[in-house]
């Protein structure tokens, strides 16, 4: 086997062993630009959430006859169930990327064995294997040279 070919061989392993990592961080871009919304039932006041909190706010003006305590109520609940919808998107990615949770339940992630602990474990265990390879593979050619 040439020093060429054996080059080839590393690169591919460590090219393998990067792959959960890529999964993760698509699932980190989209659990940041998800978004939760929450209107009022005559949708006058329009609230949207994100992960770097409350990014929108559309109040029409006809909600401005309310008077002020009754918009400000309306406007905190409606965060707090933009906010709850944002809660809910995110647990939706992340049972999309690590697997159904027992039950309806949110993901626990503090249950022992819960799906994204084994796939964390899993892979672990994947970069691990493919290190120990790539450093044997390493161990040989610097042997052969």
């Amino acid at each position: 086997m040439t020093a060429m070919s054996d080059e080839g061989a590393l690169d591919r392993l460590i090219a393998r062993s990067q792959h959960p990592a890529d999964g993760l961080d698509d699932l980190y871009q989209q659990v940041l630009a998800a978004k939760g919304t929450a209107s009022d039932p005559d949708d006058l006041v329009r609230v949207e959430c994100s992960a770097e909190g409350v990014t929108g706010l559309d109040i029409d003006p006809r909600a401005m006859r309310w008077g002020s305590q009754r918009l400000s109520e309306t406007i905190l609940g409606l965060i707090a169930e933009a906010l709850a919808d944002l809660q809910t998107r995110s647990a939706e990615l992340l049972r999309d990327a690590v697997g159904d949770v027992v039950g309806d339940g949110p993901l626990d992630l503090s249950a022992q064995d819960n799906p994204a602990d084994l796939r964390m474990r899993e892979a672990r265990e994947a970069y691990e294997s493919a290190m120990d390879q790539a450093m044997a593979e390493l161990s040989r050619i610097e042997r052969d040279l």
